[in-house]
């Protein structure tokens, strides 16, 4: 079989079609080591959510609750990003 430069430029070597994966959705999660969850004041995933996904509900004596609005989360990953201990995890979303 011969081959022309042209068709071996335009991928037209390969027989078989290349598989493509579709990207998987995400959505971010909140683990126990969270330090809003020890009584320390943190809100640096909230502060960096551009989609306001995170947001905080009061506990009472200074403590915040973070909660992430499923609908909201676009599964970006900036809160995992800055979380200084870790405690925000991208997982993915069930089908």
């Amino acid at each position: 079989m011969a081959i022309s430069r042209a068709d071996l430029f335009r991928g037209r070597l390969r027989s078989e079609p290349v598989p493509s994966e579709a990207p998987q959705a995400m959505v971010a999660r909140i683990g126990a080591a969270c330090l809003s969850y020890t009584g320390t004041d943190c809100r640096m995933c909230g502060d960096h959510c551009d989609h306001a996904a995170i947001r905080f509900r009061p506990l009472g004596r200074g403590r915040w609750l973070p909660i992430i609005e499923e609908g909201g989360c676009t599964g970006c990953g900036d809160c995992a990003v800055v979380c200084p201990v870790k405690a925000v995890t991208m997982e993915v979303v069930a089908a």
